[in-house]
């Protein structure tokens, strides 16, 4: 199986790096930066919970083509670079070519459904977390399982099993999600309890619990998203989704550093439109209040807008 994973950020890393160390055939993509100039001269160093370090040769290449023949294409660029990362690709694969997304937020599917509508594809969402300390070095900093959604074609879904076969003997605890939507939304609950908190506050996940006010704010940012999942037709304990939501800040995620903190502290573009902003769209749509939602989206917006503006 011959697998590319695009993004080669902490969690594309983490994936084709713990992959890599199977003898799987997998290949980053990512535009050329210092990040991926240091993994294809020295290696990808990833530090796992003990703090033991292991060094993966692992190749990232910046062009695609058919004639590469890849089996499974694992997208895990940020949600609002899709377009621009995978249009330019539309004619890079054989319509036997397996997508699978495993990013943030909501409407990643849709958008590889609009642009690779010949293949096979299917949603999943990770419940390991990591972040880049440094160019060519990661740290591995949550363990959770991974779901990915089944796909309707007998090949395709022959071919996921066998991925999430290979994830599994790689030590990324992997299963087949029946309900893929159930499973998005519960990863996006936890996203929404800590991503933008996260980035407001420049803390730690496990951090904003240490204050009753942060707590707070976690609950009304999650609780919001849950009224809003009700209303579209997904089941969900609120209560219950906010006890695990603080129950991971506590003994799963705490030490990581969100991928939102990580843009913020370096000056990019957010995901916040698919996570927070996705679920203040769906709120006004179908007529549920998310002001906790709407406001946070904004605050994002504004420091993203204002990053040269800043007082240091």
């Amino acid at each position: 199986m011959k697998i590319l994973v695009i993004g080669a950020g902490a969690m594309g890393c983490l994936f084709a790096g713990r992959l890599k160390a199977q003898q799987a055939d997998v290949l980053l993509y990512n535009r050329y930066n210092t990040h991926v100039e240091q993994i294809n001269q020295s290696g990808l160093v990833i530090v796992e919970r003990d703090d033991k370090e292991t060094t993966i040769p692992l190749k990232v290449v910046q062009a695609v083509a058919k004639e590469d023949g890849y089996d499974v294409v694992l997208v895990l660029v940020k949600a609002h670079a899709n377009k621009a990362v995978l249009e330019p690709m539309r004619e890079s694969f054989s319509p036997d070519a397996l997508f699978i997304t495993m990013q943030n937020g909501l409407g990643n599917l849709e958008t590889i459904k609009e642009l690779f509508p010949n293949n096979p594809s299917a949603a999943g969402t990770m419940g390991c977390g990591a972040s880049v300390e440094s160019d060519g070095r990661i740290l591995h900093r949550g363990w959770g399982k991974n779901y990915i959604g089944p796909v309707e074609e007998t090949a395709a879904q022959e071919k996921l099993l066998d991925f999430i076969a290979l994830l599994n003997r790689s030590g990324l605890q992997t299963d087949v999600a029946e309900d893929v939507q159930t499973v998005i939304w519960n990863k996006l609950f936890v996203n929404l309890a800590y991503n933008s908190l996260t980035a407001l506050t420049r803390l730690r996940n496990g951090d904003i619990l240490n204050t009753d006010e942060g707590q707070d704010l976690l609950r009304n940012v999650v609780r919001e998203a849950a009224q809003v999942a009700e209303r579209i037709g997904v089941t969900v304990d609120a209560e219950q989704t906010i006890a695990n939501c603080l129950r991971m800040g506590r003994e799963d995620i705490g030490a990581n550093k969100s991928s939102m903190l990580m843009d913020v502290l370096h000056k990019r573009k957010t995901e916040i439109d698919a996570i927070n902003g996705a679920v203040a769209k769906l709120g006004k749509r179908h007529g549920v209040e998310t002001p906790y939602n709407d406001l946070i989206t904004g605050i994002i917006k504004v420091i993203e807008a204002n990053y040269d503006l800043q007082v240091d």
